[in-house]
């Protein structure tokens, strides 16, 4: 077991800017609380947007392409930081 968290898949299709945006914030709100998301997307555009909005709220974001030719983006909530 590696200890990493099952995540919850949020495929970001041919929607609308504004409810694609809605889905991005709901991703990131719920990573901060400590949930492990993956977002898919086709458009490089969002992973431009989300990787900085989510190091802001102090949530880590990696990213990849697929071999589909889409784009993962994985949200994980920081860890807290260790006592001395």
């Amino acid at each position: 077991m590696t200890g990493e968290p099952t995540a919850t898949e949020v495929v970001l299709g041919a929607q609308a800017l504004p409810l694609t945006l809605d889905a991005i914030e709901d991703a990131i709100v719920r990573a901060s609380g400590g949930e492990a998301i993956d977002l898919t997307t086709e458009h490089e555009v969002v992973v431009k947007y989300v990787v900085p909005t989510a190091a802001v709220r102090g949530v880590r974001a990696g990213y990849r392409r697929d071999g589909e030719g889409a784009w993962r983006i994985t949200l994980r909530p920081r860890s807290a930081p260790k006592s001395e």
